[in-house]
């Protein structure tokens, strides 16, 4: 009995150490081990550091039969916990999870965040769907026909601590408060999900349920969380007071971000609709706004969304305010507000959570923005042209003024010019050649009405050369050109 308690031992150790150096040493392996006893170890060579061949599982159950009905099983048990716990603790370590406060966790940026995450996923999945079960199927084996032998306590502090561990962290994460890493915090709600099942069925007794309701109140908590962040997101959408714009009008950082973020969100719809149960509480005062808020059949995900919209919307209108020129603050919001329909209708999935009726109406105000600019630009070139018979300062002396008239042709020019690179800050190719027809067609009859009345006998064929820089033949290619190559990179 004695032997077989040391060959019990000697196949526990070499299965955690992997190499059969022990077993060379042990004296196991002496003269005076009997032919019975050293048929146990025979056969039980390699395998994965850790785990148990099934041969092996195979010898410790004999073992622990023999001794068990002789009364001598004895320390054998507590050698089982504890070359176990070491087997489990050590593949544990080799993942390299370590323990995890909340304040650590609030230290990280968002990468090294969904980095930890990630590795949590892989680590639990790994360890409910593979390494448990395989050591609850070993201490069944293996103690199965053991009335003393039970599973809170033999099993379960085997792996109770790593269980812990997993579930702590998984805790702590649910206290994080950045909405930077909604998405990673996603992905550990739903890998928790999926694994709530095994968790359950893993620790269902009663010494042991513990773990489990700790890992099912985590899942609830880590809910909690995901509402939180979410409306985190949208307080910032609508409140973020970062006026830093750049001179061209072109598209804002919160824009890009805001529209990257929801994209993100359209990716996560299902789990979100689990999660997001009632919709948005806040009035943005706007009565076609709140028209759009409007519980038409829309999930209350949807709903966020579209409030999103409506307030990454508010914002870009104070936004461009900031603009000194009113021609930039048009240009500012066609590019914005386009850059957020595009993005819309270029993922098939936000576009079905946000609605072609809510893009229709970021459209409009598109089409809204367009009219102002032109309304504001076309203007400023009719008044070079305008005829209040630009004459001398004295009323009694009626000629015609030369000096008025190339001052008149050199603002035309330079007004020109200046509202074609204007106009090349509208990214988009079919915007701004909408914009350059509406404005040709109100200045062309103007300009040819001007030379013909003052360019063709008036001045002189140097003067001619020298001040009417554009022909209305030219004009419209003056117009495109100027446009679309002046240095600035254009975007569709």
């Amino acid at each position: 009995m004695k032997t077989l308690q040391l060959v019990f031992k000697g196949i526990l150790t070499f299965s955690i150490s992997g190499t059969r150096s022990y077993l060379r040493s042990s004296t196991v392996y002496s003269s005076s081990v009997t032919s019975s006893s050293s048929y146990e170890l025979q056969g039980s060579g390699y395998t994965v550091q850790g785990e148990l061949s099934s041969e092996q599982v195979y010898r410790l159950q004999n073992i622990a039969e023999r001794l068990n009905s002789t009364g001598c099983l004895g320390d054998c048990i507590e050698a089982y916990k504890i070359s176990r716990k070491s087997a489990v603790d050590a593949r544990f370590l080799r993942f390299g999870f370590g323990k995890w406060s909340i304040d650590d966790l609030q230290g990280l940026d968002s990468e090294e965040f969904t980095a930890n995450i990630r590795l949590w996923i892989q680590t639990a999945r790994k360890f409910y769907n593979s390494f448990f079960p395989g050591e609850r199927q070993y201490y069944e084996q293996i103690f199965g026909g053991v009335s003393s032998v039970t599973y809170d306590n033999c099993f379960l502090p085997i792996v109770k601590e790593v269980a812990i561990e997993l579930n702590n962290f998984a805790n702590a994460v649910s206290s994080i408060a950045s909405f930077q890493k909604l998405f990673a915090v996603l992905d550990l709600y739903k890998a928790l999900s999926v694994l709530i099942p095994e968790i359950r069925n893993m620790f269902s007794t009663k010494l042991s349920a513990y773990i489990s309701q700790g890992a099912i109140k985590t899942i609830e908590n880590l809910a909690t969380l995901v509402r939180q962040l979410f409306s985190s997101f949208e307080d910032t959408v609508l409140n973020e007071r970062l006026n830093t714009l750049t001179r061209d009008g072109s598209i804002h950082s919160l824009t890009k971000y805001a529209m990257n973020y929801v994209t993100s969100i359209s990716q996560y719809e299902e789990l979100l609709k689990s999660i997001i149960l009632s919709g948005p509480i806040e009035s943005v005062g706007y009565q076609l706004d709140e028209q759009s808020l409007e519980d038409s059949g829309k999930s209350p995900l949807q709903l966020h969304l579209i409030w999103i919209m409506i307030s990454l919307r508010i914002n870009l209108e104070g936004k461009s305010r900031c603009h000194e020129h009113s021609s930039l603050r048009y240009v500012f919001i066609m590019n914005n507000v386009n850059y957020v329909i595009k993005t819309i209708i270029g993922s098939p999935e936000l576009l079905e959570l946000i609605g072609k009726e809510y893009v229709l109406k970021l459209s409009k105000d598109v089409i809204q923005a367009t009219h102002f600019y032109s309304s504001s630009m076309w203007p400023r070139l009719l008044y070079c042209l305008r005829d209040p018979r630009l004459s001398n300062k004295f009323t009694f002396y009626d000629k015609l003024s030369k000096d008025s008239l190339k001052d008149r042709f050199k603002a035309f020019n330079t007004t020109f010019e200046e509202v074609c690179q204007t106009t090349s800050f509208v990214l988009d190719i079919q915007l701004r050649d909408q914009l350059h027809k509406f404005i040709l067609r109100k200045l062309l009859p103007a300009y040819k009405c001007f030379l013909e009345k003052y360019g063709s006998h008036t001045l002189s064929k140097r003067y001619k050369e020298k001040y009417i820089k554009y022909s209305p033949e030219d004009l419209d290619y003056a117009f495109r050109t100027l446009t679309n190559d002046n240095g600035f990179s254009v975007e569709c």
